[in-house]
């Protein structure tokens, strides 16, 4: 199996995107990739029946330490599953990439990517499938169609990124807007994202582990030619970091000190890739110095945020891409 997969999903050549799907499409099948690290019960729960009636099939990859049994909420969930368990936490982007090949061995047309903290409305999936379907009538090379979060935290909803030579340039979605956003990015959860493209673009990168990772995919399916889209007509109640706090009249999503290491390890390493756009790479060069300094300062452990951050931005610099643990 594992060579048939690798055989299967080796990445083509850089190309016109909108030439990839010339052919009619098939009906579309879609099966729902979970990646689960110790799941709140109720909340896991709340995920799964929301979605079970508007997939084909859920895959569930568990990164949660020791799990070997599925977490009741699948037990008669009402949609056909497959649960594996990894047995340690091997990273968010490797079991991605395990689910993804699942679904592209079983045949599925679409695959929609969840967080275990996320929640569908009912009628999300048909919206996305739809508003997908609508873009690549008008000739546009969709990558991947998302909703439109809202964080269940502060209610936030989520804006459009376009990065200009200087800033990032964050664009609100008006209440009444009906029609796809281009983005440069959509986050992977509640991403619908057809497997056609997975095949020709590539999976997730194994060695980013969590942070940055649909920012990287969405990017090297930019430089293929694909476009991302915000579908503002489906909404999605998702939760953004682990805590918030307002600072110098901005809202900031703050982390723990292993996640500030991910995060700044992994933007220093992609500065140096080619396939980022030319404007991430260099506002990058911004931002990262002052995450480091608003994050290390709002932290609750500031040393401990500091020494980590400092530390990912070596080893991001380095190429030493190992996970934490291992390091």
């Amino acid at each position: 199996m594992k060579e048939l997969e690798k055989h299967y999903l080796r990445p083509g050549p850089a190309g016109n995107a909108a030439g990839v799907d010339d052919a009619a499409p098939p009906p579309a099948t879609v099966a729902a990739v979970i990646v689960l690290y110790r799941p709140d019960p109720a909340v896991f729960t709340r995920l799964v029946a929301s979605i079970a009636s508007q997939v084909q099939k859920i895959f569930v990859i568990d990164n949660t330490p020791g799990a070997q049994a599925p977490p009741a909420a699948l037990e008669d969930c009402g949609c056909p599953l497959a649960y594996h368990a990894n047995g340690k936490n091997k990273g968010l982007a490797a079991a991605q990439n395990l689910g993804l090949e699942k679904a592209i061995c079983h045949g599925f047309t679409h695959v929609l990517l969840l967080d275990q903290d996320s929640t569908l409305p009912p009628g999300a999936v048909d919206g996305l499938l739809a508003a997908e379907q609508a873009l690549l009538r008008q000739g546009r090379p969709v990558a991947a169609v998302g909703p439109l979060y809202i964080d269940e935290k502060t209610g936030e909803r989520s804006r459009g990124v376009r990065r200009s030579w200087i800033h990032i340039r964050w664009d609100s979605i008006p209440l009444d807007k009906t029609e796809p956003v281009l983005t440069d990015y959509v986050i992977a959860s509640g991403s619908l994202i057809r497997t056609s493209v997975l095949l020709h673009v590539g999976l997730m990168r194994d060695e980013l582990f969590i942070d940055w990772v649909d920012t990287e995919w969405s990017y090297r399916a930019n430089s293929y030619g694909y476009e991302a889209y915000i579908v503002p007509t489906v909404s999605m109640r998702h939760n953004v970091g682990d805590a918030t706090v307002h600072f110098l009249g901005r809202r900031f999503n703050l982390h723990s000190p292993i996640r500030n290491y991910y995060i700044v390890r992994n933007a220093v390493y992609l500065l140096k890739d080619s396939r980022m756009s030319p404007r991430w790479r260099f506002t990058m060069l911004i931002y990262v110095p002052k995450y480091i300094l608003v994050h290390a300062w709002l932290s609750r452990d500031r040393w401990s945020s500091f020494k980590q951050m400092l530390r990912g931005a070596f080893e991001g610099l380095t190429g030493r891409m190992r996970p934490l643990s291992a390091s």
